[in-house]
C-alpha cells in the first residue's frame, strides 16, 4: 500500500550539495541501519517548527540533550502529549527513517531502533540542509503517520541540479531498468541477475520523493513472479521525481535512483 505525504518547505534559500552519479550501489549492510562514519562538520540545529512537524495528532520533539554534532536524538509524543515508546513494526521496521537534500539528492533510508523510552537518533553524515521524515506507526494507530523536521548545520554547499530522465541504470555489476512501476534487474551483460535477497521482508521498496515540494510516497511491490522483477502499485501526482530502488544484493543494500518525470 503506497503511503504519502506532502510536505511544503519553509521559505529559506536552497544552497545544498548532493551528487547523483549514475546510481546509488551498495550501501550499509541488510537489514538497513547505517554504518558509523567520521564526521567533520558542525552540529545540526533543528528548524523550530518544520512543516510536517505535526501530523494527526502526533509531534515530532528533539531530545534535551544531543548525542553528537553530527546526529539528531528524537522522539514522539501523541496526541496526550505523553511520549511514544511503542510502535508497531510496519513493512519491516518499527521506524522507517529518510534522510534527503532540498535538491533531491542524498537519499537515505534507515531503519533506527527506538530506545525503552521512544528516543531515535538520527545519524547525519555530511554537512548542509538536509530534510528528514520519519514514516512510523505508533502503537495503537489505526494507520502509519509521517512527520518531518529539516536540519541545518549552517555550512554553505553548493546544489546540483537533477540527472536527466533516464530508464536504465547501472549499478555494481547490474542493471536495472525501469517500465513505470516495474522494474528488472540483470547482469550488466544482460546475464541473469543472481545474488538479490529480501530487505525488510520485502522483495524489494521503492520511494518517490518530487522536486520542490518533496512529497513523500512509499511503495511495496506485489507479489512477483522472479526474484529478480518488482512491480508497484500507486499513484504519483504530476510533477518530477527521484525514485529510489532498494533491494537486497549479496549482503548489503543496493539503491538505483531514477528521474521521472509524471505528467
Amino acid at each position: 500500500m503506497a503511503r504519502t505525504a506532502v510536505i511544503r518547505l519553509a521559505a529559506f534559500a536552497l544552497v545544498l550539495l548532493g551528487s547523483f552519479g549514475t546510481a546509488y550501489g551498495l550501501g550499509r549492510r541488510l537489514p538497513g541501519n547505517p554504518e558509523s562514519k567520521p564526521h567533520t562538520h558542525g552540529p545540526v540545529k533543528p528548524s523550530r517548527v518544520p512543516p510536517g512537524f505535526h501530523a494527526d495528532g502526533y509531534s515530532l520533539v528533539a531530545d534535551a540533550t544531543q548525542p553528537s554534532a553530527a546526529s539528531m536524538a528524537l522522539h514522539i509524543t501523541g496526541p496526550d502529549g505523553a511520549r511514544v515508546t511503542k510502535f508497531t513494526d510496519d513493512q519491516g521496521a518499527e521506524l522507517h527513517v529518510v534522510l534527503i537534500r532540498f535538491d533531491d539528492s542524498g537519499f537515505e533510508h534507515m531503519t533506527p531502533r527506538p530506545s525503552a523510552d521512544g528516543s531515535f537518533v538520527v545519524p547525519i553524515d555530511h554537512p548542509g540542509k538536509w530534510h528528514i521524515i520519519i514514516d512510523m506507526r505508533p502503537a495503537g494507530a489505526a494507520t502509519p503517520v509521517v512527520l518531518t523536521t529539516n536540519v541545518d548545520d549552517e555550512v554553505v554547499v553548493e546544489e546540483v541540479a537533477l540527472p536527466a530522465p533516464q530508464d536504465n541504470v547501472e549499478i555494481d555489476g547490474l542493471t536495472v531498468a525501469r517500465n513505470g512501476f516495474a522494474f528488472a534487474v540483470s547482469g550488466s551483460d544482460g546475464s541473469a541477475a543472481t545474488g538479490l535477497e529480501p530487505y525488510l521482508g520485502q522483495p524489494a521498496h521503492l520511494f518517490a520523493i518530487r522536486q520542490g515540494d518533496l512529497a513523500y510516497t512509499h511503495l511495496h511491490p506485489t507479489t512477483s513472479t522472479t526474484p529478480t522483477t518488482f512491480t508497484f502499485t500507486g499513484d504519483l501526482s504530476a510533477g518530477t521525481y527521484r525514485l529510489f530502488l532498494e533491494f537486497g544484493y549479496q549482503g548489503e543494500v543496493a539503491t538505483a535512483g531514477f528521474t521521472v518525470v509524471q505528467a
